[in-house]
């Protein structure tokens, strides 16, 4: 294969490349040009968000056990 045909296939490549990630549904968030700082936020704030849905998830949780146990103290009187 020459060098002018492998710069063709890679080029090519590429752009298929490119075009998959921009066209998707649901694109990366992380970008090429972002800086170590911008992806330290990102991660930051992804970590806040899942702490936040676990704390929400979990007194949801307790409020339904609590819930329960009223409910039985109740029909067992």
């Amino acid at each position: 294969m020459s060098s002018r045909a492998f710069f063709a296939v890679f080029i090519v490549l590429v752009l298929g490349i490119i075009y998959v990630m921009k066209s998707s549904d649901n694109p990366p968030q992380t970008s090429i040009n972002q800086t170590p700082k911008e992806y330290i936020e990102l991660v930051e704030q992804r970590k806040a968000a899942r702490i936040a849905t676990e704390k929400a998830l979990k007194a949801g949780k307790q409020r339904t056990d609590d819930a329960l146990e009223a409910s039985t103290e109740k029909s067992q009187r």
